[in-house]
């Protein structure tokens, strides 16, 4: 069983199995294909199950698919553009999802996607890192509050009622070496420059592993058709703040790197930071000191994705001329 899919970052995936088309988000879509691909679904009569998507979809959308057990093919973005042209086909997402649906039935070249593919695995290990960091920070504040309740040698005490932290610290201990091996693992990947996936960082002091990581893995500008849309995506407009309809782990990101720049003083980007916190704080007297940081540290992140997409799509050079 075939599932074509036009995939949009700001409007839902427009689906087309053969009989119907489906306008749904990622999350309801991954749901579906995961029942689909349960073993004896007779709904699929033991056929394997393919997702065809057209070449440059999002890294992220493609290991989401593979961990629902359906096998990932790409089609060339050409080949659909040249159906529609040839049969005058008028260009919108269930004509699209038919197109995809239509090639792929008829024979037409497909990329099947394979889980050792670099971009993949790149997925993978920074999602493992992540998830490992959370839970040793999550243990790291079950401690504390295990401390101030039971109290304990850190905390001072020394009563027989007082607890023991050996558990805590054996758990924080092993999380924290499953974040290094895995971040061992996966900077190699990063900065290869094997594929649109793996590129050398830009010169950006502050700039480390850890960041360049997730802004590949979450908000990869090769993603992306204009800077508007990435901007958007990463929570750097006024009208994605408003909607609450972006990343939040990409805004985090660029605000990572942001405080970045300040530890290490980026000759480019510090005095960035400088000229927005004065400027703000000259048009709004009213703010206080972490009003203007942070609205400094907003514009400045800004900025940081701007050079970031124009770095990435070989607009500027590593030096931002």
């Amino acid at each position: 069983m075939k599932i074509a899919v036009d995939w949009s970052y700001t409007k839902g995936l427009t689906t087309y199995d053969g009989e119907k088309v489906r306008v749904e988000d990622r999350k309801s879509l991954l749901q579906r294909l995961k029942k689909l691909s349960k073993p004896g679904d007779e709904s699929i009569n033991n056929e394997a199950l393919s997702i065809i998507l057209e070449e440059g979809c999002p890294a992220s959308l493609i290991y989401d698919l593979l961990l629902t057990g359906s096998q990932v093919q790409l089609i060339s973005n050409r080949a659909s553009e040249d159906y529609r042209v040839k049969h005058g086909i008028a260009k919108s997402d269930e004509n699209d999802a038919r197109i995809i649906w239509e090639l792929a039935n008829s024979g037409v070249r497909l990329r099947t996607v394979n889980v050792d593919d670099t971009w993949v695995q790149l997925h993978s290990l920074y999602r493992q890192y992540v998830r490992y960091q959370k839970a040793r920070v999550a243990m790291q504040n079950m401690k504390k509050g295990y401390l101030r309740y039971f109290g304990g040698e850190e905390s001072g005490s020394t009563s027989q009622l007082s607890g023991d932290t050996v558990p805590y610290d054996i758990a924080i201990d092993t999380l924290k070496a499953k974040e290094h091996s895995v971040m061992k693992k996966l900077i190699p990947l990063v900065s290869g420059g094997k594929s649109k996936s793996t590129l050398a960082p830009p010169s950006i002091r502050g700039l480390g592993d850890r960041i360049w990581a997730g802004i590949v893995v979450t908000a990869n500008p090769s993603d992306f058709k204009c800077l508007s849309s990435y901007l958007r995506f990463c929570g750097l407009t006024g009208d994605a703040i408003k909607n609450h309809n972006y990343n939040r782990h990409a805004r985090t990101l660029y605000y990572m790197l942001a405080k970045g720049i300040l530890q290490w003083a980026d000759p480019t980007f510090r005095p960035i930071y400088d000229k927005c916190k004065k400027d703000v704080a000259d048009k709004n007297p009213s703010y206080t000191k972490l009003h203007i940081h942070n609205a400094a540290m907003t514009r400045t992140s800004t900025m940081l994705a701007k050079h970031v997409f124009k770095y990435v799509k070989g607009v500027v050079s590593e030096a931002g001329e």
